[in-house]
């Protein structure tokens, strides 16, 4: 069964850069693709890993898909494929050496996605005709046991030291992976290596969390952070409570103005150069008026829900004057007043209704960047990113429809963005619940450390499971699958996920910005993820947890 990134999101919460400008029509092939298409054959032996299936629980407990990724982490498509027989690759499509990444269910933990790496050494394929087999619970535990070493190492080699529970943690699942190693069948291996892996996920979460902490203590209190949540919450309440709600958490706010919405009253630009500004100018002046740092997003999402027709229709000549005159327009409409715009939205080939080739994405941030700064050089310009680990390549999806190029991961694309020369200031990363558990989200946010500059985390959010109106009007059932992470989710366990992503955020300098989406309930993106109940202001405790979190960070001392 395929399944789309958003629907996956969704239905899981329930439970040469740098060219001349191309010319021609947006969806002409672009210079890379010319001349011979043959394939060069990339087949080899194949490697399967055997799953052993001791959950107590009905399951599922293997999506039936998987995806590969490289030495770096990013993902890459190959013919890997996952069922009750195995998770099988046997075509990794040029690449040497790869992990594998399933959706597997630690009872106890969750039905989360989790990398194997052959405990760090990852894995290459056989010759052809020949065939390796694994214990896939015996590949997950130790992959995640040595990565544990790794971290380990790391976050004590200047004398810091974790806390008896995580020590224990920690050994256990090395005892566990031990038995496992020793066990003569694979029945026993696998049942050594489910609870060698359960102690190591809880393990390494706990490990992050405490070094984050420490750090965070270490560093004091930091008055430049900023905490934010997209202000369209204004529409969905009585005017006067959402300000005094919102100002009471955040110093940070977006305001969105995308071409089309579902519903016409916050439709920006539904008709070309027809352009709605005063709902958007009134929300401007009543944040600042409560000091609060304002963010205008996005300047360009090529999503299937926002993009016309009409902007559909134009070749890429078109489509850049458009930029152009768009850019500086909207820009110029706030002067300075905006902190920053982000430029583009998804354009790490998830949103492309327009079907840019890769070398037109770059070509179109290049310009937009170059005009917004030209317009506002004191305004941050930010590139956002969706889809952190990049699930979609494997799927080879775009937003509405198949991808018609090769696909990049979002750091991929920022890196090709840097190496390029193209002039923005600041990266954004959504962080909705990837299904991923918080060590892998924080080793995956230390990686843009190396570009030298901001990093906000743009988008985040998690589910706050079924409530008794969402169950009443059919918008949402109770999960039929095991829970994804620790429990099923609820009202604490949001707020749970909520300290400790924003946590891990606070701990990392180069991150300055924490953005909650959405502020209230029924309108959200995931489901439930408001941190408001209901438009009457009722506060969830991801609310409570969140204001808790300030006000330990304000009691710091403030360090340079």
């Amino acid at each position: 069964m395929k399944i789309t990134r958003r629907k996956f999101l969704k239905s899981s919460a329930l439970a040469g850069i740098g060219s001349p400008l191309a010319r021609g029509t947006i969806i002409a092939a672009p210079t890379i693709l010319a001349g011979s298409r043959t394939q060069p054959e990339t087949a080899r032996g194949e490697v399967v890993f055997h799953p052993v299936f001791i959950q107590r629980g009905r399951g599922p407990h293997l999506l039936d898909w998987a995806y590969a990724s490289d030495f770096r982490g990013d993902a890459f498509h190959s013919n890997i494929s996952a069922s009750r027989d195995g998770v099988k690759i046997s075509d990794a499509e040029g690449k040497g050496r790869f992990a594998i990444n399933v959706r597997w269910n630690v009872e106890g933990f969750g039905y989360i996605f989790i990398s194997a790496d052959n405990g760090g050494e990852f894995y290459e394929l056989p010759a052809s005709g020949r065939k390796t087999d694994l214990n896939l619970n015996l590949e997950l535990a130790r992959s995640r046991v040595f990565m544990n070493r790794r971290r380990l190492a790391l976050h004590t080699r200047n004398g810091w030291k974790p806390s008896k529970e995580v020590d224990g943690l920690l050994a256990l699942s090395e005892g566990y992976l031990e038995d496992a190693v020793r066990a003569r069948d694979e029945q026993r291996k696998g049942v050594f290596a489910q609870t060698a892996l359960k102690h190591a996920m809880w393990g390494a979460e706990k490990l992050e969390l405490e070094k984050a902490q420490d750090d965070v203590a270490r560093r004091g209190f930091r008055p430049g952070f900023f905490l934010g949540c997209d202000a369209r919450g204004i529409f969905e309440m009585q005017e006067d409570l959402f300000l005094e709600r919102f100002s009471e958490l955040f110093n940070y706010a977006t305001i969105t103005y995308v071409w089309r919405t579902h519903r016409e009253l916050e439709d920006f630009e539904p008709e070309e150069g027809k352009r709605q500004f005063e709902m958007r100018d009134l929300i401007f002046r009543k944040l600042r008026s409560r000091n609060i740092t304002i963010e205008g997003r996005p300047l360009f999402w090529f999503h299937k829900w926002v993009t016309p027709e009409w902007l559909k229709r134009k070749t890429f000549d078109q489509l850049m004057m458009y930029v152009e005159k768009a850019t500086r327009e909207i820009v110029g409409h706030y002067p300075n007043g905006m902190y920053a715009w982000e430029i583009v939205n998804e354009l790490h080939d998830w949103a492309n209704e327009c079907q840019l080739t890769p070398e037109q994405t770059i070509q179109l941030t290049r310009l937009a960047c170059d005009v917004a700064k030209d317009t506002a050089p004191q305004v941050h310009r930010l590139v956002n990113n969706c889809c952190p680990f990049a699930e979609y390549v494997q799927l080879k999806e775009w937003s509405g429809q198949p991808a018609k190029y090769p696909q990049r991961t979002p750091w991929q694309f920022t890196k090709e963005l840097v190496d390029a020369g193209v002039d923005f200031t600041l990266i954004g990363q959504q962080m909705y619940f990837p299904y991923r558990d918080l060590q892998d989200i924080v080793i995956y946010l230390e990686r843009y450390a190396e570009f030298g500059k901001p990093l906000q985390l743009s988008e985040v959010g998690a589910p706050g499971g079924p409530t008794e109106r969402s169950v009443k009007l059919g918008t949402e059932t109770f999960p039929a699958e095991p829970y994804v992470w620790r429990r099923p989710w609820d009202e604490e366990l949001q707020a749970d996920w909520l300290e400790g992503v924003y946590t891990l955020a606070y701990s990392k300098p180069y991150i300055e910005a924490a953005n909650w989406f959405d502020f209230v309930d029924p309108h959200y993106f995931i489901s439930n993820g408001g941190i408001l109940r209901s438009s009457e202001g009722e506060k969830k405790a991801a609310f409570d947890r969140l204001a808790m979190l300030e006000r330990r960070w304000k009691s710091l001392p403030t360090k340079r």
